[in-house]
This record gives C-alpha cells, structure tokens and sequence, in this order.
C-alpha cells in the first residue's frame, strides 16, 4: 500500500538548535537520531523522549562535522564521523566516546557513505579522492583518483558527493565543475565518467569565483539510474539564487534521461534519497528561496516528456531553514531533516 502522498505530508516534531546541522544519521533499534554541527559537536535525540531537545552532545572534532554513518553489527553498534578537520572519527555510540581516530584526507571531508553489506565506508575530500576504508578496522582499502584537482579556470576545486550503488560493486563521486565519477569497488578501476555542465556556474567579472557543483547523488533502487543534484547556473554568485536542478542518468551508457525541476525554486539540491518502496525520489535543499523539500515520481516520467527534453516537474514542500542531510526512518514512512537551526521530521501520512 503506497504510503507517500506530498500533499498529505505534514511536520510532525522540530528540534530546535542554535546553530546549524550539515549531517545525519539514525539508530533505528534504539529509537536515536544523530546530528553534526558547525558547532564541532555530534548531537543525540532519542525520539522516545517527550521532550523535543538533544540528550547528549560529543566533541572531539575540531571543525563542522560534516558526515556521519550508523551501523548495526554483531560486535556492537558503529558511529562514524567526518569533519573538516580532514579526519574520520568511530565512535562507540553506546557510551559517546570515540574509538579509533583516523586523518583521512588532505582536504575537507565532505561525504560518506556505506556498502549495503557495512563492511565498507567510502568517503570524499577536497584532496579531491575518493578513499575505501575498512569499517571494522578503520584501515585505508584504496584510494581513487580521477577528478581534476583545479577547475577550468585554474582556481580550487571541491569533491561534494558520493554514493553507493544498492548492490554495493559501484560508488560514485561528484565536484564542483560537474564531472562525476562511478567507481568500481571491487577493483578500484573507474567504470565510468561523465559531465554535468549546467551545475557549475563561473563569474570571471564580479567575484572571479565559481559557484555550485554536484552536490548530491543517489542510485535508483535497480542501480540502473544516477540521480545529480545541485544548483542551475547562478547569476549572483553571493547568494543561491539559481533554479534546484536534478538530472536522471543512465550512468552506464552514459546518457542523460532527464531534468527534474522543483517548481522554479531557487536553491541547491544538498541531499537526494530514492524511496526504497516506492517509485519516488526525494530531495532536500535551499538557498534564497528559504528551505525545501522537493518529490518527484519517477514512474510518471513519460517518453513524451523525456524526448521534449522540458524539464519534468515535481511537488515541493516550503521549508524554513536551509536543508543539509535527509534519511528515511526504518518503516520509510516518515523523514528526517537536518538544517539551519533545527532537526525537522516529516510523516508522509500525514
């Protein structure tokens, strides 16, 4: 029975907080949720409790906390962090305290992800490599290179995204100039490169600066499409004022499908979910439009809408604050949202 109607969707419980949360992560057996801070802390909420505050707080990086990974297993439950402090961080959920510390990469930390299996972590840094790790042992497996370390224009570059496909055999990565990377796991050997060109926008007269990237990626449930998310081009590069722009991908050929559009907002796309059920793709995001939730049903793309190359439309949900993070809960009924200020959980049911 289909559980996901945008129009029944309703805000069911915010957490208030006093800065801002860029990461994500959730215990579902335990009813936690776990939230990183530019504050440098990692936040605890049991969603049991009455009240709508954090019952624990862990500091130990010394920058934004930027990613985070939960993971159930035999010997124990796992928190993994990520910060801007270059260094990945296993923690012992159970008693908040850190178990193994790692300096991951020469650059910012800014995405990880896990193989179904859990016996892989993948990350990405602005050292613009892709690393495996080992999640038991915390040690390095290998470490991709193929994205260019300077834009076009010879400026930094960044490595914003990366994802695993739900087999587990690919991951793939996204940077600022749009290029994405799909990896093979197994061997290292990259299976496939290609370019998104409308999410990177350079100004070489007020700023000289670029702007946007892929910022977020997600793998249909098959593995056979790559959702890109991001910002169109930008015409003030001071603020987000560029439309939230999706594409569909079949990555393997590689071949465009198609534009997703969230009804002319104007922010960047910081996180993509496919629902695992159920034939829709989830995005969360903002910028100069405030906050926002965007659906798309993917099984109502048409092959009319696909040749006419117009972007395919979707439903949006205001948000206010900036959305950084988004996870489904256990029964992919309801959905957590971390952001400005705040962590916001959405039931579909209304």
């Amino acid at each position: 029975m289909a559980t996901l109607d945008p129009a029944k969707i309703k805000s069911r419980a915010v957490y208030k907080h006093a800065a801002t949360f860029y990461a994500l992560a959730a215990d579902f057996s335990n009813g936690r949720l776990y939230a990183g801070s530019d504050d440098y802390g990692i936040h605890v909420f049991d969603l049991a409790a009455e009240k709508k505050q954090a019952v624990g707080e862990w500091k130990k990086h010394e920058n934004f906390v930027s990613v985070l990974r939960f993971r159930s297993r035999p010997a124990g439950p796992l928190l993994v962090s990520g910060s801007y402090d270059r260094r990945l961080i296993w923690w012992d959920p159970a008693h908040g305290q850190p178990v193994r510390t790692v300096k991951a990469h020469q650059g910012w930390i800014r995405s990880l992800a896990a193989t179904p299996d859990g016996r892989h972590l993948i990350s990405a840094g602005d050292d613009m490599l892709v690393k495996i790790w080992d999640t038991h042992s915390g040690k390095p497996m290998r470490s991709l290179a193929g994205h260019a370390q300077r834009t076009p224009q010879d400026h930094v570059t960044a490595l914003y995204a990366v994802a695993v496909s739900p087999d587990g055999k690919h991951a793939a990565s996204g940077d600022r100039i749009g290029t994405v990377c799909v990896w093979e796991l197994h061997t290292g050997k990259l299976a496939q490169r290609f370019d998104v060109p409308a999410v990177y926008t350079y100004d070489p007269v007020q700023r000289k600066r670029s702007i946007g990237g892929v910022r977020s990626l997600a793998f249909s449930p098959d593995g056979s499409l790559l959702a890109v998310g991001g910002i169109g081009q930008v015409g003030n590069v001071d603020g987000l004022a560029g439309s939230a722009h999706v594409e569909l991908w079949d990555w393997r050929k590689p071949r465009q499908v198609c534009t997703l559009a969230a009804q002319g907002h104007k922010g960047i796309v910081n996180s993509l979910r496919f629902h695992p059920k159920e034939s829709w793709l989830i995005g969360g995001g903002g910028g100069s439009d405030n906050g926002f939730l965007a659906f798309w049903n993917t099984a109502a793309i048409s092959t009319t809408m696909v040749e006419k190359k117009d972007a395919v439309p979707g439903q949006r949900i205001k948000a206010d604050g900036h959305i950084h993070a988004l996870c489904l809960n256990a029964e992919k009924n309801e959905l957590y949202a971390a952001g400005y200020r705040k962590l916001e959980i959405w039931a579909f049911n209304g």
